[in-house]
């Protein structure tokens, strides 16, 4: 499976958070009420849709991006990334007050663990798309994609395109990072389900590091065929169609894991789009998460490994 010149560049809609993240690697995390230096620091768009527009963009796709940016003080940068990636971007918060979120990211450089401090939740009314793709796509951009990748934010928003798109033979996919509004909801239209183990259910023993039995069953109740359950580290659990299998996560000395899973899932796209073949899409996609762990920031691995991984 790989994407080549010869083929026509898989086509994939990202649906979610978009923010400016700024990381500080330190040697440790400090103690209260104290000054300290970071090793590293490194400002760069961020967010898990944004991430995994990016991730499938370095591998050769074409990608859009419905998240909300706004035109604050954070707004420029993540501009120009996308425009760099050639990512492009409908914009939900367009024409209103909103900023994109600034969100500080201390990294811990002895184990490679994060700490993120978000912002407070904006308040800013957002624009809700019609069930229509040609009355909210630009006609450039051609017809509904193959696969499209949710994050859960921005759920109310979006939720009548992605009905729209699910009707047309779309495969939906979740980037289950952890429970969010409208998530029972959006269960019912998925096709693939990539949930890290902190994804807890409410009223049920599935996450955060709970039971990946019962995600599995949950997410069988929706109807859902393609299911799995990531844990850092550890391998990846999944289920196809009720056959279970696992993905053995290579063993690294990791410098930054922030980001990982939206690779992951932007990997995991591509590779879907390109073929609908669960398993061996999640095993590629591993792949190229774990190389990105070995590098600070969610695109340096591209860069550092001096072409993106194709394939």
């Amino acid at each position: 499976m790989g994407y080549t010149p010869a083929m026509s560049p898989p086509r994939v809609l990202f649906v979610g958070r978009t923010t400016l993240d700024v990381l500080y690697r330190l040697d440790q995390m400090p103690e209260e009420d104290i000054k300290t230096y970071a090793l590293d620091l490194q400002a760069a768009p961020g967010g898990p849709a944004l991430n995994a527009a990016i991730t499938h963009s370095l591998l050769g796709g074409q990608a859009m991006l419905v998240s909300a940016v706004g035109n604050g003080l954070w707004a420029a940068p993540v501009r120009s990334q996308l425009r760099r990636h050639s990512v492009r971007l409908l914009d939900l918060a367009a024409g209103t007050a909103y900023e994109t979120p600034l969100c500080t990211v201390l990294i811990n450089a002895a184990d490679a663990t994060r700490t993120i401090v978000n912002p407070p939740i904006s308040q800013v009314a957002l624009r809700h798309l019609r069930a229509s793709w040609a009355a909210e796509m630009p006609s450039s951009w051609g017809a509904i994609p193959p696969v499209v990748l949710c994050d859960g934010f921005f759920f109310e928003e979006t939720s009548a395109l992605l009905s729209a798109c699910k009707n047309a033979g779309a495969a939906l996919c979740l980037d289950g990072g952890s429970w969010k509004p409208g998530a029972e909801e959006l269960a019912g239209l998925l096709t693939v389900a990539i949930c890290s183990e902190r994804f807890g259910i409410p009223g049920h023993t599935g996450g955060p590091n709970g039971d990946s039995d019962a995600l599995f069953a949950w997410f069988a109740t929706k109807g859902v065929p393609y299911v799995a359950v990531t844990r850092g580290a550890k391998s990846i659990l999944a289920c196809d169609r009720g056959r279970r299998f696992e993905v053995e996560v290579a063993k690294i000395t990791a410098a930054d894991t922030l980001g990982a899973g939206d690779v992951l899932h932007g990997a995991f796209c591509h590779q879907f789009a390109l073929k609908p073949d669960f398993e061996p899409a999640l095993r590629r996609a591993s792949e190229i998460a774990t190389l990105s762990c070995q590098s600070l920031g969610a695109q340096a691995w591209a860069t550092q490994s001096g072409r993106a991984m194709t394939g």
